[in-house]
Parts: C-alpha cells; sequence; structure tokens
C-alpha cells in the first residue's frame, strides 16, 4: 500500500528549473513563504484524504513528473469523473514513453497545472513534503 495514503488514513531534490522561472517549495505552495498560494493545509488535506488509493499514486506520479521538469502534451480538458469531481488527464513525455496521468483538479491543482504549463513556476518538492508540510501547518 502507498506510504502516502497510510499516513493520510492512520496507518529534496534539487530545482530543475532552467532560466528564471522561479522555483517553489512545499512551503511556497501553501503561500508560508510568500508568493502565491495554492490551497490552505487544511483544505489540501481534506483533498488528499478524499482521494483513493491509486488517486493518491497518481497525484504522486504527477508532482514527481512536474519536479522532473518533464513536458506535457496535448490538451488539457476538463472532465467529469463517475463521482462527478472536476478531473484533467495529462500525458507526460518521458525519454521513451508517454506517461498517463489523471489529477482530480481540487485543492489548488488546476491553477498548478496551468501555471507550471504556462512556464511560470517549477517545482522542488514532492507530495511527501506537501503532506508533511500541511500536517504540520
Amino acid at each position: 500500500m502507498n506510504k502516502i495514503f497510510l499516513k493520510l488514513n492512520g496507518a529534496q531534490g534539487a530545482p530543475k528549473a532552467a532560466g528564471n522561472t522561479p522555483v517553489i517549495s512545499a512551503k511556497q505552495f501553501f503561500g508560508i513563504e510568500g508568493g502565491k498560494q495554492y490551497c490552505q493545509p487544511g483544505m489540501f488535506i481534506s483533498y488528499a484524504k478524499s482521494l483513493r488509493e491509486n488517486e493518491i499514486e497518481q497525484l504522486e506520479q504527477f508532482i514527481d513528473c512536474m519536479n522532473d521538469g518533464l513536458r506535457t502534451i496535448g490538451t488539457v480538458t476538463t472532465r467529469r469523473d463517475k463521482g462527478g469531481r472536476q478531473y484533467s488527464y495529462l500525458n507526460f513525455v518521458k525519454i521513451n514513453a508517454t506517461v498517463g496521468i489523471k489529477v482530480i483538479l481540487e485543492a489548488g491543482m488546476k491553477q498548478l497545472i496551468s501555471d507550471y504549463q504556462d512556464g511560470k513556476i517549477a517545482i522542488d518538492f514532492t507530495l511527501e513534503q506537501l503532506v508533511e508540510e500541511a500536517l504540520n501547518s
């Protein structure tokens, strides 16, 4: 079972940005160290707890892809899943494959995706760091 899923339910890498792209940390994601706040810590924990285990795994993979500075391809379309939640399906380009990831668009994820794709930000955090920061705030 995913360790982040277990942590939520009771149970640092170097910046990859090129040029002058601002690199945000987990603290900056929550607006604790200035800059744009994408989400409040409590709201993020509620969001993360509402996700199923496979959605947590995809969220972790999504953040890892952004942390690695991977490019997205294709149109990002907002849809509703069977549970009525908005999501987007993102395709990240790796060296030998394209990785498709479903991301539930709550808790600042839609704006994070938009800013990342527009080259406004790069990230320097993992999902585990986001969870830790949210739990400790």
